[in-house]
């Protein structure tokens, strides 16, 4: 079928040509541009929350009482399978740290999970909190809050004996309670 739109002006059918192939190559492009934003979030579908670490003391500002920390957990030389974010808070009258955290697991489909855990300190300085461990059905954990420097690490070693757990854990790992967006980083570096 021929098309007889504007055939006595050639020179207005041209300019439509190339205004249609402008329109299509804008829209192929940001359609790439969209396309490479959607891959980074799907490689770290959550926003994960800044790091902080505060530390509290008593009426005579000598001793800590409580402490704070929040951010997510990355190790350095693994890569991340899981986005897991915590809150940590230690109270020194309890001589106790409770653990909240929230867990995505990318390779399953984006699972997310929420879990509390308790932990009694074995030794609380003015300069570090060492908790006792924490038996998990595959890991053992132990929790270290440097008071000095403001730093949280989650020393994870593989429970021995239980051949049953399909674990990642190979040896020991020390993980460091970071800002979300050193997460993100080595989440869209994998």
């Amino acid at each position: 079928m021929k098309n007889n739109f504007l055939k006595d002006r050639p020179e207005l059918r041209k300019m439509i040509r190339i205004a249609e192939i402008v329109v299509v190559t804008v829209l192929a492009a940001y359609a790439a541009f969209i396309y490479r934003e959607l891959k980074i979030l799907r490689a770290a579908p959550v926003i994960l929350p800044s790091y902080w670490f505060n530390v509290t003391s008593g009426l005579d500002q000598a001793q800590v009482e409580r402490v704070l920390a929040r951010g997510s957990w990355v190790s350095k030389g693994v890569p991340p399978e899981t986005l897991h974010t915590s809150t940590i808070e230690c109270v020194k009258a309890r001589m106790q740290c409770m653990e909240s955290s929230s867990v995505v697991a990318l390779t399953e489909g984006g699972l997310l999970e929420s879990m509390p855990s308790l932990f009694d300190v074995e030794t609380w300085s003015e300069s570090q909190i060492l908790t006792k461990t924490d038996v998990q059905p595959c890991a053992i954990r132990t929790l270290v809050l440097d008071i000095v420097h403001k730093q949280a690490q989650n020393v994870v070693t593989p429970k021995p004996g239980n051949k049953s757990c399909r674990t990642g854990v190979i040896g020991e790992q020390v993980f460091q309670l970071e800002a979300g967006h050193n997460f993100r980083a080595a989440a869209q570096g994998r």
